[in-house]
């Protein structure tokens, strides 16, 4: 009668050889299923998304050594002359036609059409044409009330290159955050963390620098909502063994049988 040591040896060694002839039927097996890969896979999508954001501040536009020559706004108004502020019959404000411009340059195009070329249409007078996708973009809507609306709560109406805050602090358009912080308070200490907006560059900062974004740099401050945003395409799915590619899908083609030529769609 066989001791319990011995039964275990016997088992161990039958798994052992076991194990050994699945390798052996493996490494000699002359029917290898090959590796099919769809070349739709291995396209690089070109151009890259780019990691822009929606718009560009007054803040990033300075250090970019962009034009900011909207920023005067002395250069159209009189100083002597406050604008007046022009309202709609349903009491919102209307946003002027001439700051389209304005309006458009601190817009960043390339964010959304990416690869795209695009071209700046004028009006005889000159004012830039907004195109009509983004009509909107003229429209004001900080609020759901419209007591947020009034040019100037931000802006000064004695000082026009300036900002204010509700309780009369003067700031610089590149000092936009601060503005925000007046009243949306929670957010901007969320901001100031890192909970709230986005960060470019580096999380190691041996690396290299990370860079707080702004709030007006992905908020219009006039229509802070963020616009709707056609997504890009999603990832392809991984093809397995014998399913067909996702060109051959996309020219109506039938499924291909293993090793051979696809299959006539009457057959």
């Amino acid at each position: 009668m066989s001791t319990p040591s011995a039964k275990t040896n016997l088992v161990v060694a039958g798994l052992v050889v076991l194990f050994l002839a699945l390798a052996a039927s493996f490494a000699l097996s002359p029917d290898k299923a090959p590796i099919r890969q769809d070349p739709e896979l291995n396209k690089i999508v070109t151009p890259a998304p780019k990691v822009a954001t929606l718009r560009i501040s007054a803040k990033q536009l300075k250090a970019s050594g962009g034009d900011t020559s909207g920023l005067d706004c002395y250069a159209c108004h009189d100083e002597k002359k406050p604008p007046t502020v022009k309202m709609g019959p349903d009491g919102s404000v209307v946003f002027p036609k001439e700051h389209g411009d304005l309006r458009l340059m601190m817009a960043n195009c390339e964010a959304c059409h990416v690869g795209k070329k695009l071209e700046v249409e004028y009006e005889k007078d000159g004012a830039v044409k907004m195109p009509k996708a983004h009509e909107d973009l003229l429209t004001m809507g900080h609020g759901r009330n419209n007591r947020n609306t009034n040019c100037f709560n931000c802006h000064s109406p004695t000082k026009l290159n300036e900002l204010v805050t509700r309780d009369g602090t003067r700031l610089t358009f590149d000092q936009a955050p601060l503005l925000c912080a007046s009243c949306h308070g929670p957010t901007y200490r969320d901001w100031e963390v890192g909970m709230h907006g986005r960060t470019n560059g580096y999380w190691d900062t041996k690396q290299g620098a990370a860079v707080r974004q702004d709030c007006n740099a992905c908020h219009d401050p006039h229509g802070p909502a963020i616009p709707q945003i056609i997504p890009l395409p999603g990832p392809k799915p991984v093809l397995t063994h014998g399913l067909r590619s996702a060109a051959t899908a996309a020219e109506g083609g039938g499924p291909k049988a293993e090793g051979g030529p696809p299959k006539a769609a009457n057959q």
